[in-house]
């Protein structure tokens, strides 16, 4: 008998340390950074203040390094075949704190030869909550329309399925409301070791 309440308390003990374990990675409890992955893409974010640096490495063997305010809006991008980037005219901090019904526009100079002139701006909007699964984790997610424009004419748009907690876009919506809408979404998170 007095060996099963050993085991019982053993048992125990242990179990806020599994609890620990499976703590869900969050921008505020992984400072080292984390990972999301999918079938075609592993992607590792870290935190460098403001900004959030993500390496994607494709399953086709590219990689690709981008730096994102926020971890939302794309400051620059580089392959081995190039780079862009992309500076800010307008206080990108404005639309934090993010809530449904924000509506923010900026205007920025893409740092490309080829895309200088005009008027470019980019709009946007918080479209709606929702709670979103990686794996066993649930995260707060919050719609955000993001439209691209030069001179007033659209030049992309998409929706971000953005996790504040994670400061990181975890899916991205294309073609939203409509017959051709796809949906490209990490599937897996975990801590970076």
């Amino acid at each position: 008998m007095f060996i099963y309440f050993i085991r019982f308390f053993v048992f125990l003990s242990l179990l806020p340390t599994a609890a620990f374990a499976s703590e869900c990675p969050s921008a505020k409890n992984q400072k080292n950074g984390f990972v999301l992955s999918h079938s075609g893409v592993r992607s590792t974010f870290k935190l460098l203040g403001q900004v959030v640096s993500v390496d994607h490495e494709f399953s086709d063997g590219g990689k690709q390094n981008a730096f994102l305010y926020q971890g939302l809006i794309e400051l620059s991008r580089s392959t081995k075949d190039g780079g862009y980037s992309q500076y800010f005219t307008s206080a990108l901090d404005t639309f934090w704190p993010l809530k449904v019904g924000a509506r923010r526009n900026f205007e920025f100079i893409p740092l490309d030869v080829n895309s200088e002139d005009g008027k470019w701006t980019l709009d946007l909007t918080v479209t709606k909550r929702s709670t979103v699964s990686l794996g066993d984790c649930t995260y707060d997610a919050l719609n955000i329309t993001y439209d691209v424009k030069r001179n007033g004419d659209e030049v992309e748009r998409w929706t971000a399925v953005y996790a504040p907690d994670l400061r990181a876009t975890i899916a991205k919506i294309y073609d939203e409301g409509t017959n051709k809408e796809e949906v490209v979404s990490y599937k897996a998170i975990k801590p970076l070791n």
